[in-house]
This record gives structure tokens, sequence and C-alpha cells, in this order.
């Protein structure tokens, strides 16, 4: 919105201001950023959660550093060994998607992450640190900067926020080890050449491309798969509280299921026992498809709630670019 450009300008001097008063501080370990240049929807925490798999797979014991949007405390807390016991609120839904995903990564989930890499020193055996949403956190100094951009929506009009989806200029992305195109499958391949053209132009970097595959059905704990045939015969809508819902229902699509309609909230928004029993009376003989990121805020609910909540799990694939994400992720650690 053009309206708002003034309100971007001074958005952007406070950035500048920012980035030029702080100074970075190293950890003890190596650090790998997972960040983005937009505001939300671009695929971050299921690529952080590809990082730590790829980690984990190598004997490599990383802890990640986020900060927890939208929790209800500033106290800092720790998940270890995949603890889903701590009420999501007091998490934030990514970091307990994350800690739930990968059990043998720790996460510690606090606004200032790098007293809180020292604070938990003594207790984790941490090899690498993953700096979860790094790529504007100018605190720590890091090793390695991986960027996903969301290429059904890149870069927005152009704008910085408020006026646009841009937290700093396209020409940021020149900062970037590796960009990570995410949704390819969102668009054409004539759209899907000519950005990664624009970014070769702009970064000297061949960007790594990938989409959503390996859909599977399960339920709430995150672990049973759901027997299909019974969403066949149903109807189906999508649930969500997600940056990028266009994103989810094509997922759902290329799955091989159709909806009936979506429900949508904010991002990160929590579902509340009434408003779950309110839509599953509205909506007779239904099944609501979620997100795994939703999932983990479905703990208490009735359990004629729970029969109908059913969650998409997808994982990133790699169109192009595997080879060089794994190496320069493993070289990066290798120089330490």
């Amino acid at each position: 919105m053009k309206s708002l450009y003034p309100i971007s300008l001074i958005y952007y001097g406070l950035y500048k201001l920012d980035r030029k008063f702080t100074k970075p501080k190293k950890l003890q370990k190596p650090v790998i950023s997972v960040g983005n240049i937009t505001f939300g929807g671009t695929g971050k925490t299921p690529i952080v959660i590809e990082l730590l798999k790829l980690l984990v797979k190598k004997k490599i014991s990383p802890t990640v550093l986020t900060r927890g949007y939208l929790r209800k405390t500033k106290k800092a807390v720790i998940l270890t060994n995949g603890n889903i016991d701590m009420d999501v609120s007091i998490t934030g839904d990514e970091p307990m998607l994350i800690a739930k995903s990968v059990p043998k990564a720790s996460v510690i989930i606090g606004s200032d992450r790098y007293s809180n890499a020292g604070r938990f020193t003594d207790q984790l055996n941490t090899d690498v640190y993953v700096l979860d949403d790094g790529f504007q956190h100018w605190n720590i100094k890091r090793d390695l900067d991986i960027v996903c951009v969301n290429t059904f929506n890149p870069f927005g009009s152009g704008m910085l926020i408020p006026a646009g989806i841009l937290r700093e200029p396209i020409n940021s992305l020149r900062r970037a080890d590796i960009i990570v195109l995410t949704n390819s499958d969102m668009v054409t391949n004539v759209e899907l050449e000519n950005l990664k053209k624009k970014i070769l132009s702009l970064t000297g970097k061949d960007p790594v491309v990938t989409c959503y595959s390996n859909f599977e059905y399960i339920d709430l704990d995150l672990k049973t798969v759901f027997d299909i045939r019974y969403l066949k015969e149903s109807n189906l809508y999508s649930l969500s509280a997600v940056g990028f819902t266009n994103g989810f229902k094509n997922s759902i699509l290329k799955s091989g299921l159709k909806i009936k309609d979506s429900i949508v909230l904010r991002d990160h928004s929590n579902f509340d026992n009434k408003f779950l029993t309110d839509i599953v009376k509205k909506y007779q003989n239904a099944y609501f498809i979620v997100t795994a990121k939703d999932a983990v805020k479905f703990k208490d609910i009735d359990e004629s709630v729970r029969g109908k909540i059913i969650v998409l799990k997808v994982t990133p694939k790699f169109i192009t670019g595997k080879l060089q994400w794994e190496n320069s992720i493993l070289n990066t650690l290798q120089s330490f």
C-alpha cells in the first residue's frame, strides 16, 4: 500500500541504525542461520527441520536458538529429547514443532538468543547452533546464512513493511550463502527460471530449489498414520493459522484430496476448545485438515473434536541443489 510508504521509510531508517550500531558477537560453536527477507510464509520452519535432520544423521549435535513468536512469557525455556510436556503457549508453535520433529535436537526459546546460548551451555553437548529467523538478527555472528524465498510470492510489491512484505531490500540477498526457493511447484517453469536468473544476477549464486512432497495424513500425535479412505468419503475443510495458506491448500490438492472450503485464522493464532467444538457441530460429517505447525496447539481438546482433526505432514523435496546444500553446511562445520 503506497499510503504506508512513509512508514516504510521510517522502518528502513531504524533497520539501518540497528545494523550499524549492533556489534555481532561470536558464540563458542559455529552458527548456521536460517531466515528470510520477507514477512511470513516462506517455509522456513520445514527447512530448519531438514537442516537438523541432516546434522543428526551426520552425528552432529545441534541446538536451535529461536525467539518463540507470540508465546505468553518472556522467560527463556529449553526443550530437549522431544519434550512435549511444556505447553505450546510457553514455547510457541514453531519451536514445539521443531522439538517434536527432531527429538535429538535441543531448542532454546527466548528473545536474547546470545545470552541464552551461554546460559544453557552446561546443560547441553552442542556442536553447532542453528539460529532460527536469524537473517536480520545482528547480535550473533554466523558462519553460514541460509535464506528462504517463497517462489509463489518472492518479494511482494518490492516495498518494505508495512507498505510491502520485505523486511529489508532485495539486494540484501547478496549476504546469503545459500538461497532456498520454496513452493517451486506453484509457479510455471518460465516464472521459476526467471526468478532463478534474477537471483543469480543479483547474488552470483544459483539458488537451491525445493517443493513439498511425501504427503502423509497422521493423527494429532504426529505419529499415527490416518486411513485416508475415511477422508475420501467425508466433507473436508482446511483449518489453518499459518503465513502462507495457499501453499497449504496446494499441498492438500497435490496429495489427492479435495476440500469444500477453508477456515483461515491469523498466523500463529491459537485454537481454543470452544472454537473447535463449534465448527465440528456446524459442519456435519466433516474432517478438518491442519498443518503440523498448528497441530502442536491441539493439546487439551475434547475427544469428539480430536477425532475430526487430521494432520497433513509434508517434507521439502530438493529439486535442484541438494548436493550444494549439504556440502555448504558440512564444509562450514569442518572448518572448526
